[in-house]
């Protein structure tokens, strides 16, 4: 039978083996986020989002628009497919710094200043992997959140009413003497202990159920105000003016951190001393106590929590554009027309970094661009590539092209409209609409660059065309740099003084459609279309006569009467 002695020695030697193993874990796990994050920069993003996920990253943006001089509409970015542009840049290890992420591609600024300064920490990180690894480190440890969004939260938390703490003292006391009276008669002292305990935990579960999603938004800021410090240990003089002002803040908010353990359990650890606390907490409330002490001075400094988030959010999400940058096949540094009073964009060699074998192409445009082409030829394609180069520009300082000069510009797109049933509203009048919000940012006096596919498609011939004319029109000056694709012909010749014809071209042989992608000057004048009839076994008769009506409106100007 084993001593007292050997129980003790065989508990110590347990003791000993768990902090080994567990020491043993975290550096293994250590070790392989490194490696993947050494791997990982410059390569495609491997993360799978779930759709709550995506609806999360964006609420920081929305909650927080507001402040910004510019942001993409929502039209906008859906037309130019910017939310897998966003996908494809981030890398980022935290909650924190993927919704900065967002926030950064959602708002193109015309700071030239601010650009640089952008442009000078991400060339940065791409030059220095140490650094940038130390720090990846760091944002991993910040965590990331499926489900809630700490900007969600923090709002909500500004206006939360304060809850007082004298039930769970109450639960505290009554356990107490419970544990009291074990000594006196252990029978009642049993009995109370398990009514209390009982109470206890029943109670605590209930308002652990209400403030609980405010736990995540405490535990976030505390875990920014603790790393601060480990922040500045990197000792990156790159960053030094944003690790001081971390400092500085973290400073005012003295003492709001101060027993925020007690709130934040950290799971990713899986240590027995967080399992023990974790009981602790349930039996004692005294994380439910602590949350209410905090949050008074919480609300006292939003301003200072979030400029916090703001700074480690910029820095993390920098990191990512310089892995996006190092993805990219080919990019440049973007070049501004600052002081012009005049549009004008010259973009060479660009490319949509989505596609995997793009064809690059080149556009100089001081005023209207009219494209034309089949279906599939690459107008929209080339529209779109024009308005992520933009944002791209105007947010991380990176373009896939090769040459980027430009005016800073608004960027307003009219593209994939669709019917609104909700709002009982035709393709036609979403149409119009969307138009008319461009032709607003016009007569404010912004520098505007828009993107149009197709206009007005949603009624007959005759009045698009007319209609379309004048629209098109009104979308040129010197304040205003429109892209437009269509198929109406009719358009290139009643617009030629204010727009330049370009066109893509398609060719039909060994019984198939052939594009090739590339940009050229001048209107469309194949009629593929036609002779597509042919390849699918239509009559000649039909063929000829459809060539016959088409050769006779190019020539004449009128259709020939049926």
């Amino acid at each position: 039978m084993m001593t007292e002695q050997g129980l003790i020695l065989f508990f110590c030697a347990v003791v000993v083996v768990l902090i080994v193993q567990f020491a043993s874990n975290q550096r293994k796990n250590r070790e392989k986020f490194l490696r993947h994050a050494k791997e990982s920069f410059g390569k495609l993003p491997e993360r799978e989002y779930a759709v709550e996920e995506l609806a999360r990253i964006s609420h920081y943006f929305k909650n927080y628009r507001h402040r910004a001089a510019f942001y993409l509409d929502d039209l906008t970015w859906d037309d130019l497919g910017m939310e897998d542009i966003f996908l494809l840049v981030n890398q980022t290890c935290s909650s924190v710094g993927e919704d900065y992420l967002y926030w950064l591609l959602r708002t193109p600024i015309s700071d030239e200043k601010e650009l640089e300064e952008r442009h000078r920490i991400i060339s940065f990180f791409q030059t220095h992997e140490k650094e940038r690894l130390k720090l990846q480190e760091i944002y991993h440890q910040l965590g990331r959140m499926k489900k809630h969004s700490v900007s969600d939260y923090l709002l909500r938390l500004m206006d939360l009413p304060v809850r007082g703490n004298a039930n769970h003292y109450m639960v505290i006391i009554a356990e107490i003497i419970s544990l009291l009276m074990l000594f006196v008669d252990s029978g009642i002292g049993v009995f109370f202990l398990f009514v209390s305990v009982a109470y206890g935990i029943t109670s605590y579960y209930k308002e652990k159920g209400i403030v609980e999603p405010y736990f995540v938004c405490v535990k976030q800021v505390t875990g920014m105000l603790y790393l601060t410090d480990t922040l500045t240990r990197t000792g990156i003089t790159e960053l030094s003016g944003y690790f001081d002002e971390l400092i500085r803040l973290k400073k005012e908010c003295a003492g709001f951190a101060k027993g925020s353990r007690l709130i934040c359990s950290n799971r990713m650890t899986g240590s027995m001393e967080e399992a023990l606390l974790d009981y602790v907490r349930i039996l004692t409330h005294m994380d439910l106590i602590q949350f209410n002490r905090m949050q008074k001075k919480m609300q006292e400094k939003e301003r200072e929590i979030c400029r916090i988030f703001e700074i480690f959010g910029y820095i993390e999400s920098l990191i990512a554009a310089a892995s996006f940058r190092e993805l990219l096949q080919d990019y440049c540094i973007p070049e501004f027309l600052s002081d012009s009073e005049q549009v004008s964009l010259s973009l060479s060699d660009m490319y949509h970094p989505m596609l995997d074998r793009p064809i690059p192409n080149t556009i100089q445009a001081a005023r209207g661009v009219l494209i034309t082409g089949s279906n599939a030829s690459g107008k929209s394609t080339f529209l779109k590539t024009v308005g992520i180069c933009s944002v791209l520009a105007q947010t991380l300082m990176t373009v896939p092209a090769k040459q980027y000069h430009a005016c800073f510009f608004r960027l307003y797109s009219s593209m994939a409209i669709r019917d609104n049933l909700m709002r009982q509203e035709s393709y036609y009048l979403a149409e119009i609409r969307s138009l008319k919000r461009i032709l607003d940012a016009k007569k404010r006096g912004e520098m505007v660059l828009c993107l149009v596919d197709e206009v007005l498609r949603g009624t007959n011939t005759v009045e698009r065309i007319a209609a379309s004319a004048q629209v098109l029109l009104e979308l040129c000056g010197n304040n205003i740099l429109c892209f437009a694709a269509t198929h109406d012909v009719e358009l290139t010749y009643m617009l030629e003084r204010a727009y330049v014809n370009y066109h893509f071209e398609e060719e039909v042989s060994d019984g198939d459609v052939h594009f090739d992608y590339r940009l050229r000057e001048g209107r469309a004048v194949t009629r593929n279309a036609i002779r597509l009839l042919s390849l699918l076994g239509y009559p000649e008769k039909l063929i000829h006569a459809a060539e016959e009506s088409a050769e006779q409106f190019m020539e004449k100007g009128e259709w020939k009467c049926l």
